[in-house]
């Protein structure tokens, strides 16, 4: 919002015409983010305000892991799950006044939780025992579960530049692209304990297991995510 303000302070007076909030867009978009829907309104002919929701549809992996118990190897299903879903506020800058071509800045917000992992069949341990994930020791819960869970930031700032204006005077119908970047912060991978009754953070430099470990530092230097969108508006008015 910053953003935007300092832009518009910058264009002069006699260049803003008087369209504020006069056009309304609704539009459907398909990317990385998934599938969403917005509405734009025009601040003036330099600066569109744009909000919706986006969803990135669920989708299931499922694999299989070994463990050991007295000595004994075994084997139980897996199953991951990725999901993200975000509301988005965004202010799209028409440096020049006959250009499509603008910059975007904004926030998306949601749920912090990106991905979800557990075991689908039973964790076959003894009484007292349990896995050791990293260097963390959990317990199966009551049902022989156990749980991780992977989060980002839950307020994301956004930052990006596109074709395209969702408010047009000559068609009903309008088309954009835009491509940025959403910055959700370092992601966190997490395990739920049932004898602390809380999620705890998995660090990397406390995991032994180089594999794993390996893999819990990948996740935690993709800090900003890609935004590749296609967007097509209807203008009601």
């Amino acid at each position: 919002m910053a953003f935007a303000a300092t832009m518009l302070l910058a264009i002069p007076a006699g260049a803003q015409d008087s369209q504020i909030f006069n056009h309304l867009s609704i539009g459907a978009e398909v990317g990385t983010t998934g599938w969403g829907f917005e509405a734009a309104v025009p601040l003036t002919h330099f600066v569109t305000f744009r909000t919706g929701f986006t969803t990135l549809p669920r989708f299931d992996v499922k694999f299989d892991i070994n463990y050991t118990t007295k000595g004994q190897e075994k084997n139980v299903d897996v199953r991951g799950r990725v999901h993200m879903s975000d509301f988005k506020l965004l202010a799209d800058i028409y440096p020049f006044k006959h250009s499509s071509f603008h910059l975007t800045g904004g926030f998306y917000a949601g749920l912090p939780d990106l991905g979800t992992v557990h075991n689908t069949g039973l964790v076959d341990v003894d009484e007292g025992e349990g896995l050791e994930i990293g260097d963390v020791f959990v317990r199966p819960d009551e049902n022989g579960t156990v749980r991780l869970k992977l989060q980002t930031n839950s307020f994301k700032p956004y930052t990006g530049l596109g074709f395209g204006r969702p408010i047009s005077s000559k068609h009903k119908v309008s088309v954009a692209f835009d491509l940025g970047v959403m910055f959700w912060g370092t992601p966190a991978l997490k395990v739920y304990s049932p004898d602390e009754d809380g999620w705890i953070k998995m660090k990397k430099d406390d995991i032994d297991d180089e594999g794993f470990h390996d893999a819990v530092k990948i996740i935690e230097r993709i800090k900003v995510y890609p935004v590749l969108n296609f967007r097509i508006y209807y203008n009601a008015f």
